[in-house]
This record gives structure tokens, C-alpha cells and sequence, in this order.
């Protein structure tokens, strides 16, 4: 169930703001400080349990607050204030029964956050089943400073457990989400990844279940769709003096995940933590691409070349037509090809307020240059220098009475800057052009002649 809008108070950089979301696609963009996180984050925290919202994005002096709406639900919309999980009015069973309804309603939701470590992790095989979900996150709360103290996280542990059993209606449905393999707001390892990888694989050989095995499958799949050129299939599981990791065949032949280049790493990693949690959510469906979910991605195009950042979207829109992605950006490749309404451009005006607005046609056929001067604030995606050129060119042109010496720079400005303009792509294409007119006029004379 596609989520409709959403309205926060008092968060991050924004006193109040509200966005109306695609019901497909949703990519934040605008420039540092704008707000794009502190928009996932907020979201994150409404839709996915459990979650950690980080406290430095509250306002203290003011209730930070949400009202959530999801597309064909009817009633009202849910309301609350961030966090949820510290929400006192959240603290009762009720409550805890209209959220877990809205949750069933979303279906399965995913939150991959900007930071994305590679280790060197080696597991040391399948774990017993009654340690196969830890809370990771309880655990790492108890251990971040930058969190909750350690005396809220194991009292909102305690208390949230509590509460989850009691609420007969709902329980379920957040405990369900509570094995699912989760990620902390701030920081996201491959260590649960590699380890999961490894269970599915023992279990698609002990169980003779082939769908455990066809979740990695389709890991390696959709990463080998967006990495163009650099195809990654999932081998298997192999052991080295420090354990067990899982092995992807390359043209460089077969390595561990651990040597991939950064970006591939990237790539494997949320898109393992997307394909895994939502097969495990709907518990390994043969129709799993026709179930619906929810991926929010902050940075999701992290160290990944352009032609690389341009086949994200596509990728996971052919793969998973019923997933609705929130993701943010700094590439116009990103943008490049979205449909009206999917862009949310964050800006920030004069007196400091952030404000966001939506593209109000397809930006289909638009260039990088054309994306990056109407998104991204950009009005001359050029060098330093030829810039400053630029604008110093159009001051001394637009200047009602040159000095001698301001005439002369205008001239020797003029020289420059068409000729640094026409070197590099540019004068490879305009030769290229020169060549096609001129076999266009020989081939019209040929024509003239014959006519004669």
C-alpha cells in the first residue's frame, strides 16, 4: 500500500514541511543541508519497525511531530510525534494495534542508510535457528552514545516487548518485522549480510528448497543489471583460514564479496537487504516481485560510476513493479528519465526555510547540463574558471560604457571562452558534424547531376 504523504514538524531543518509522493518513485535532491535525510529518516520512522531515529534531528524546544496518509486507506491519517518507539501515547496497546494495522497495510518496508561498511567478515557457518535473529539493533543501541542512553534503549526494549505481547491484535505482524534483518539509521555492515547469505544457502541444501537458494540468485541478478559490464553471479559458499563468505563469479573470475570494488559492494549490500527481508517478510513466495513493499535509500547512488547510477531506477522498477522507492541524490543521472511528480527538490530560501516542490513534467530526453542548472542549482556545469569568464563576459556586456581596458578584456573574453567552449567533446562533435554536412552537400551535387 503506496504511501499518499507525509507532514513533519520540527524536524531537522524543518520547522513544517509536507510532501505528496509518486506512488512509484520518489527521489529527493537539492543541496547539502537541505533536508534530504532528515525527510528519509522521518519516513523511516513512521514506516519501518523497528527503527532508531536519531535525536540530534529533534527540535527540544518543540513537539516534533507526523501525520502519515497511505493511498486507499480510509479513515484517518496516523498521527504521532518522533520518535514512535519513545512516543509515550505509543506506550499503549491500542495505539501499538492502529500501528501495527498500518504496517500490515504498507507491507514490507526497508530503510538502507548512507553509510555502508565493507569488512573483511568471515562467518563461522549457519547458526543454530534460536540464534538466527539477535536484536542487533537493541544491542547497538545500548553500545552508541549518539543514540539512546543505555538505560532508554533496554527500558524501550523491555517496555516495547511488553507491549507486543499484550496486543493481541498486531503482535504478529510486529514481531514478524522485528526478525526481519534490519539496518540502524546511521550505519549498515555487510557482516549481517554475508552471514545471511551463508543461512540461505545451508538452508536451500538441508531443506532441498530451491527458493532460499533463487533469493541470492536474484541478489546477484538485479546487481548484475545496474553494474553494466561487470556481471556478478552468486557461486556459492567457500571457506579460507578465516572462515566462511559468500563467492561471486566476475570476469576477473571467482571472489568473496569483501574484494569487490565499492561500488559492487554497495550495490550487493542493499540490494541484499532489500531482496532478503522482503522474501523473508512474505516467508520465501514464489511471486515475491508481485507483493508490495516499500525501500527508502538514502544516498542510494554511493560510489557507483554515472552509467552505473542511471540503471538503478529502471533495474529495480522492472524487478519489483510493487515497490514504492524513496531515495536521495546529488547525480542528475538519477533524474534523468523520471516521470512528472517524482522528483522532490528540496531548497532552502532567503529567511532559511525549506521548502520542496515536484517536477511538473517528465524530465525525458533532458541532458546532464539541463538537469543539473533546473535540479541541482547548477547554472553553469563548467570548470571554476570558465565559469567566472562566463559571468564576468556577461557584466561587460551588459555594461552601458566601457573603459578602453574593460573593451580590449571584452574582446580577449570573447576569444577565450569560444575557444575553451569548442575544445574537448564538443569539437569532436562538431568535426563529426562538419563531416556529415559535407557529405550531405557532395551527396546533393551527385543527386544534381544525375537529375541533369
Amino acid at each position: 500500500m503506496p504511501v499518499q504523504s507525509l507532514r513533519i514538524t520540527n524536524v531537522g531543518p524543518f520547522d513544517e514541511i509536507e510532501f505528496e509522493f509518486d506512488s512509484q518513485v520518489n527521489v529527493f535532491t537539492g543541496p547539502n543541508n537541505s533536508g534530504k535525510s532528515s525527510a528519509l529518516w522521518a519516513l523511516g520512522d513512521t514506516i519501518v519497525y523497528p527503527f532508531t531515529f536519531p535525536r540530534k534531528l529533534l527540535h527540544h524546544d518543540h513537539d516534533s511531530t507526523f501525520r502519515l496518509q497511505l493511498s486507499g486507506v480510509a479513515g484517518e491519517s496516523l498521527e504521532g510525534r518522533f520518535p514512535i518507539t519513545l512516543d509515550s501515547d505509543f506506550w499503549d496497546g491500542q495505539r501499538w494495534k492502529e500501528y501495527a494495522a498500518n504496517l500490515r497495510h504498507i507491507g514490507f518496508s526497508k530503510f538502507i542508510p548512507a553509510l555502508r561498511r565493507n569488512t573483511d567478515f568471515r562467518s563461522t557457518g549457519p547458526r543454530p535457528a534460536r540464534q538466527r535473529n539477535p536484536d542487533d539493533r537493541v544491542r547497538h543501541q545500548l553500545n552508541d552514545p549518539n543514540s539512546l542512553s543505555s538505560v532508554e534503549a533496554a527500558l524501550k526494549y523491555d517496555v516495547g516487548h511488553s507491549i507486543i505481547q499484550q496486543a493481541s491484535v498486531g503482535s504478529s505482524e510486529l514481531r514478524k518485522r522485528r526478525a526481519v534483518t534490519s539496518a540502524d539509521a546511521s550505519l549498515v555492515s555487510d557482516e549481517a549480510v554475508i552471514q545471511k547469505i551463508i543461512e540461505l544457502d545451508y538452508r536451500s541444501f538441508l531443506k532441498s528448497r530451491p527458493v532460499f537458494r533463487s533469493v541470492v540468485n536474484k541478489i546477484s541478478e538485479t546487481a548484475s543489471e545496474i553494474t553494466e559490464g561487470y556481471p556478478v553471479t552468486f557461486t556459492g559458499v567457500s571457506e579460507d583460514d578465516e572462515g566462511f563468505y559468500p563467492e561471486f563469479d566476475t570476469i576477473d573470475g571467482p571472489v568473496p564479496l569483501n574484494t569487490l570494488s565499492q561500488g559492487t559492494q554497495s550495490i550487493i549490500q542493499w540490494l541484499a537487504h532489500l531482496i532478503i527481508g522482503y522474501a523473508e517478510y512474505y516467508d520465501y513466495p514464489e511471486n515475491l516481485a508481485d507483493k508490495p513493499g516499500i525501500l527508502i535509500v538514502d544516498e542510494i547512488d554511493a560510489h557507483l560510476h554515472p552509467s552505473w547510477q542511471r540503471r538503478i531506477i529502471p533495474t529495480l522498477i522492472r524487478h519489483f513493479p510493487h515497490l514504492q522507492i524513496f531515495c536521495s541524490t546529488h547525480s542528475p543521472l538519477m533524474l534523468a528519465g523520471l516521470k512528472t511528480g517524482q522528483v522532490q527538490l528540496l531548497q532552502r530560501g532567503e529567511d532559511g526555510r525549506v521548502t520542496t516542490s515536484t517536477n511538473e513534467e517528465d524530465v525525458v530526453g533532458w541532458t546532464s547540463d539541463e538537469i543539473l542548472r533546473h535540479f541541482l542549482g547548477v547554472p553553469d556545469p563548467t570548470d571554476f574558471e570558465t565559469e567566472r569568464r562566463l559571468t564576468r563576459l556577461r557584466d561587460l556586456q551588459l555594461a552601458q560604457h566601457l573603459t578602453d581596458a574593460e573593451a580590449e578584456e571584452l574582446e580577449e573574453l570573447r576569444q577565450n571562452v569560444s575557444r575553451d567552449l569548442v575544445q574537448g567533446p564538443l569539437s569532436s562533435q562538431l568535426d563529426h558534424f562538419e563531416d556529415v554536412l559535407r557529405q550531405v552537400i557532395a551527396d546533393s551535387h551527385l543527386d544534381s547531376a544525375d537529375t541533369k
